[in-house]
């Protein structure tokens, strides 16, 4: 004991015990300072990963160093030859008394600067990323099989479908699989065990529908498809007014089937009720819209749509689908932009007047205001209401990345896609926007591999080779980006990557035919393309021109152009931001 004590005084009266202390207040405060500036200024995540394992492996040399030196007036000296009458080690300790003091009161005025000022200030543009780790049951819901006599009730064995992936994806403790990953897996034969691994979970639920006039028959079962293991199955044998309540019925056994731990505050979630007739034909309605490329199908599933309203006008999921196919009108052509953004927000904003906590609605309605509007503090608002109404909706995730991809919150966009995509492992759209949220935060490799996953699963897919050419393009890949082009379709694309091919490789006159054929042809669909690629060549002067084009038309690609890392030559440019404070985004500091 006495060993011990010698010891522990020994280290006081050398000031170790002090010095360990004020190393780890002054490492606290700067690393605090690092991360707080790592918030402000966007910096990389390894500056202060680095200084925080600089500080730890310096951290035992300091104390080394406390133990076997010490400071006297005339310098650093070894202890062992410091003589007790000239040696200043009590002056030195109340010293770091000081310090410590000090920079005690420091942290203290950080830790008040980074909760009421820093924080709030960046919370502005920061969006909550779902926990994957809250997630402890995934689950997968393949396609109901029509089993009616004349096979011809497609439409509503995929509505049951739909309706009981809708019910579970609200309880909160499942991680359910999307729906354009699971109906991929129609009429496979692939064995369960081989779709769950695909997918990524540990349950499916399956099951048939046999309708004959007014009468259902419903089976359903819920396999744990890793340990090939039936957990749950019933057979349901009801009228068509009694669908509702088999949906309900349904997803009440498979929640108590897994087991799961629910929120006494949150009930399970409950089917919305309608006409039979007005869902037949919502379902119907549901199945046109599916063929999104089809504008006939559109067209269809809108007359649908209608028809069941004039039996339910305050059916909320036709309301919803309304609004979804009047925005794809808009975008594609069947219906003018400006009258397909107005009669979505219409359907979207009459979804809201029957159900006020609707969190789709908003949702919608923040897509609306974001890419026809340009609101962006609007769409900001309404996307915070959508998320704190559903926070697990895979619809809504997505869209809070694109809406945080518009604001510049690149590292947030790409969290939440990466979390999209986990819900949707097999859809080439989530893929898509994956890829591209990885190209505009610098993540190349990431991007490349992306790009494949997404040709792989739908190598025709609209404007997607021009994107990979793109990526490989910034990666100075020049060769690569020429082969990948040549399988884009779209004539602008292919002409715009070229420009710019051509412009690295140094072949002027190339490129500038390129741009020409590219200005002569498009130049109002292609505006915002245009201006990238003046950035891309650091032709500020006509990047600018071009910007002011886009704005005129209302390029709906302007959206990115915080995010798009071409525009990254022209952020220290007075009219850069004068052009975003133009355009309504979030004040930029200079």
């Amino acid at each position: 004991m006495k060993r011990k004590n010698s010891f522990w005084n020994e280290l006081k009266r050398r000031n170790v015990i002090k010095g360990a202390i004020s190393y780890i207040v002054v490492a606290w405060l700067l690393l605090r300072i690092a991360v707080l500036l790592g918030d402000i200024m966007e910096m990389p995540l390894w500056i202060s990963k680095s200084l925080f394992y600089l500080l730890l492996v310096c951290f035992p040399l300091y104390l080394i160093g406390s133990w076997i030196y010490e400071f006297t007036p005339s310098g650093l000296k070894r202890t062992s030859q410091v003589s007790e009458s000239a040696s200043i080690r009590r002056k030195t300790g109340k010293r770091l008394n000081k310090i410590i003091i000090a920079f005690l009161v420091i942290c203290l005025v950080v830790l008040v600067i980074d909760r009421f000022v820093i924080t709030d200030k960046v919370s502005e543009n920061n969006f909550d990323i779902p926990s994957l780790a809250s997630h402890s049951k995934t689950i997968a819901v393949l396609p109901f099989q029509d089993f009616s006599e004349k096979n011809d009730n497609s439409y509503f064995a995929d509505g049951l479908t739909e309706a009981l992936l809708n019910l579970l994806t609200q309880v909160e403790p499942l991680k359910v699989t999307s729906r354009t990953s699971t109906f991929s897996f129609k009429n496979s034969d692939l064995q369960l065990p081989e779709i769950a691994q695909k997918l990524n979970v540990t349950y499916i639920l399956e099951g048939s529908v046999r309708k004959s006039g007014n009468l259902l028959r419903i089976t359903a079962q819920l396999i744990d498809a890793k340990n090939d293991k039936h957990l749950w199955s019933e057979t349901y044998d009801r009228k068509l007014d009694n669908i509702f309540a088999i949906q309900d019925e349904v997803s009440a056994a498979v929640v108590n089937a897994l087991e799961l731990n629910l929120l006494k505050s949150k009930p399970l979630p409950k089917s919305i009720k309608t006409n039979p007739e007005a869902y037949k034909l919502y379902l119907q309605a549901v199945q046109a819209s599916h063929f999104s490329s089809d504008k006939q199908k559109l067209i269809e599933a809108v007359d649908l749509a209608k028809q069941a309203l004039s039996i339910d006008n305050n059916y909320i999921p036709a309301w919803l689908l309304l609004s979804r196919v009047y925005e794809t009108q808009g975008n594609n052509g069947t219906l003018g932009f400006e009258q397909g953004y107005t009669l979505a927000k219409e359907a979207t904003k009459k979804v809201l007047e029957i159900d006020p906590k609707n969190a789709l609605a908003y949702a919608y309605l923040a897509d609306d205001e974001l890419s026809y509007d340009w609101n962006f503090a609007k769409a900001k608002h309404l996307n915070e209401i959508a998320l704190k109404l559903d926070g697990s909706n895979p619809e809504i995730i997505s869209l809070t990345a694109t809406l945080a991809l518009s604001l510049g919150n690149v590292e947030s966009a790409v969290r939440l896609q990466e979390y999209s995509a986990s819900l949707d492992p097999l859809n080439p759209d989530t893929h898509y926007q994956l890829m591209n949220a990885y190209y505009c935060a610098d993540l190349l490799d990431k991007a490349v591999e992306t790009a494949k996953t997404c040709i792989e699963l739908q190598p025709n897919r609209y404007a997607l080779h021009y994107y990979y050419a793109r990526i490989l393009l910034q990666q100075n890949k020049l060769a690569a980006a020429l082969e990948a082009i040549k399988k884009e379709d779209d004539e602008g694309w292919s002409l715009q990557i070229h420009s710019d091919i051509y412009f690295k490789l140094g072949d002027i006159e190339k490129s500038d035919a390129y741009m020409q054929e590219l200005i002569s042809k498009y130049t109002n669909d292609m505006a915002y393309q245009i201006a990238e690629s003046y950035a891309f060549r650091n032709d500020k002067e006509n990047a600018f021109k071009w910007l002011t084009k886009a704005y005129k038309v209302h390029d709906v690609g302007l959206n990115e152009v915080l995010s798009e890392p071409r525009f990254r030559s022209l952020h220290s440019d007075k009219r850069w931001h004068k052009f975003i404070e133009k355009m309504g985004f979030p004040k930029i500091e200079k």
